[in-house]
């Protein structure tokens, strides 16, 4: 028997110490060792990364307390699915037990929640934040539509388009729009 496993990516969690979170059927799950976890059956050093992490993240938690979210577990479940809770085949705890900075997690509530930006991530390039809208256009950059198509399905004028583009270029220290495209893999947006 011949077995080639080249250029399979496999999720972080399915064969290794590493740990991705997401959420199914509006539950927090996580994939480890090899098994996928309910919350409420986190294996209890997942439970220990976690709180570890979400001390050193003291905005995060004012964030919560904010939202009026006061039960630990809530706390721990909003905390989740705010910062990690996107499946994008990243390891969300690496092997040795070391959380990865937040994810961005396009929870639907991108523009119009008073902790975006707090609790969740926001992205963060080399020379500013993107907005919802340069978000949303940079998306589109990496599905390849064509700059008609772009102003069509936003609703904008080939003069906005372009500045989002250019301030999104700026933001970056990047030009030209496969360099935007490449950036949009690169931020796992598509």
């Amino acid at each position: 028997m011949n077995l080639i496993d080249r250029n399979q990516k496999l999720p972080p969690g399915l064969v290794d110490k590493a740990l991705e979170f997401f959420i199914h059927e509006h539950e927090i799950k996580c994939l480890y060792k090899g098994t996928v976890y309910a919350f409420c059956d986190f294996p209890a050093e997942v439970i220990e990364w976690v709180e570890a992490d979400m001390v050193q993240n003291p905005k995060a938690l004012k964030a919560l307390a904010d939202w009026d979210i006061t039960d630990p577990n809530e706390q721990m479940r909003q905390y989740i699915s705010c910062r990690f809770g996107g499946f994008d085949n990243r390891a969300d705890i690496e092997e040795n037990g070391k959380m990865i900075p937040a994810e961005y997690v396009d929870c639907g509530r991108r523009g119009s929640c008073a902790y975006e930006g707090k609790l969740c991530t926001s992205i963060q390039l080399a020379n500013g934040i993107l907005t919802k809208r340069e978000i949303e256009v940079l998306r589109l950059l990496g599905e390849c539509k064509f700059d008609k198509e772009i102003c069509d399905l936003l609703g904008i004028t080939q003069d906005t388009l372009r500045n989002h583009k250019d301030n999104i270029s700026q933001k970056a220290g990047i030009e030209r729009k496969p360099a935007l495209s490449i950036l949009a893999h690169k931020l796992n947006l598509l």
